[in-house]
């Protein structure tokens, strides 16, 4: 695994916005890992808006689910703790999800894609790439 994608990425992808498909086509030797919560909130976007299953579904076989939230918890409760003893308020403007996608990204010491820098760029030890145009 070389990326771990964010659910804005993934939108960027499904809607084949420009940003999203030359970045991916210059990163396509890397494998792509999707947190738990990103399939859930992409999953989420796709079932409001009508999408068929399958056609989700294929789509997120673009790269390696990543379930098991056990191994995340501690890199999550740091990352947590940190936020809240610097910046109480940007723990609480970031949002759980993306505290856990985030906490994914650090335990597995990998690049995170997003179009969130706000979010993002707060988190301590974390490494965010925003591909041009985003």
């Amino acid at each position: 695994m070389d990326l771990i994608a964010d659910t804005t990425f993934l939108v960027g992808l499904w809607r084949k916005q420009p940003w999203a498909m030359t970045f991916a086509a210059g990163q396509a030797s890397k494998v792509l890992g999707i947190p738990w919560v990103v399939l859930g909130e992409f999953w989420h976007g796709a079932v409001r808006a009508g999408h068929e299953k399958n056609t989700v579904s294929g789509f997120l076989d673009l790269g390696i689910p990543l379930l098991d939230a056990g191994e995340v918890i501690p890199s999550y409760a740091e990352i947590c703790t940190k936020l809240q003893e610097a910046d109480l308020p940007a723990y609480r403007a970031i949002g759980q999800n993306d505290l856990w996608i985030a906490a994914v990204a650090v335990h597995w010491k990998l690049p995170l894609v997003s179009r969130n820098r706000r979010h993002f760029e707060k988190i301590p030890g974390l490494q965010v790439i925003v591909p041009p145009g985003a």
